[in-house]
């Protein structure tokens, strides 16, 4: 297997029961999981819809971002990851003589490996992933204040503004109609200010949620390797 291709068998392992359907006539769009930074995890993308409609798909695409980060620091030697490489070669859901049958031929390949080694390598790749996605969600909790602070400074701009709007108002009752006509225009941005920001907010939600459903994917999935390796080649 080419080293790009390391781990690809690992989707089956990973991605647990997110199919979606598209609706009728509409193309399915594919992306690598290295065809975006770790910053466009959070990003706020306009044209992605607000609900969770497609947080399956969303989920779907942090798990192979995930993967291809295994993929990436993959370790050398035969390891975790080419063990249940080879399992899911072996069979799509491989019991106990695929476990053994599979580590005695790797055994062959790497004479120093042992079941310890193998449940090394897996908690290696779940540091990796739990430091990757609780650094991920850091970042979307950062951008989530961060539009906060410009939305409470708005709103408090906003404010100010038509309080001083209200105190011309009372001292100026020439020019009473043309400030009344701006508390109104004032007043209908201070009602809107939750609607400008409400769909950005939902949007970091859907994709921390999805970012912490990956990671719990993909980490259950490990658990139940070494849980096959512990019960059946320690």
């Amino acid at each position: 297997m080419a080293e790009k291709d390391k781990g690809f068998k690992f989707r089956k392992l990973f991605i647990r029961d997110l199919k979606t359907n598209p609706p009728a006539g509409q193309p399915v769009k594919t992306e690598r999981a290295d065809q975006k930074t770790p910053h466009d995890y959070i990003s706020y993308d306009p044209s992605q819809p607000a609900d969770g409609a497609q947080e399956p798909a969303l989920v779907e695409d942090f798990v192979k971002r995930l993967q291809n980060l295994i993929n990436q620091n993959n370790q050398s030697g035969f390891d975790f990851l080419e063990f249940t490489e080879s399992l899911f070669e072996e069979k799509q859901n491989p019991g106990p003589e695929v476990f053994k049958t599979v580590f005695r031929i790797a055994q062959k390949i790497d004479k120093s490996l042992t079941p310890s080694k193998l449940l090394d390598s897996a908690i290696y790749y779940k540091d990796l992933i739990q430091r990757t996605a609780d650094a991920e969600t850091a970042k979307g909790e950062s951008k989530k204040q961060e539009l906060k602070g410009q939305k409470d400074t708005e709103k408090t701009n906003l404010d100010n503004n038509l309080k001083n709007t209200k105190a011309k108002i009372q001292q100026l009752n020439k020019q009473i109609q043309e400030l009344q006509n701006q508390e109104v225009a004032l007043n209908n941005q201070l009602l809107a200010i939750d609607q400008k920001y409400s769909d950005q907010f939902i949007d970091i939600d859907r994709k921390i949620n999805a970012i912490r459903n990956a990671k719990e994917q993909v980490i259950v999935s490990i658990v139940d390797i070494e849980a096959g390796i512990k019960s059946n080649l320690s």
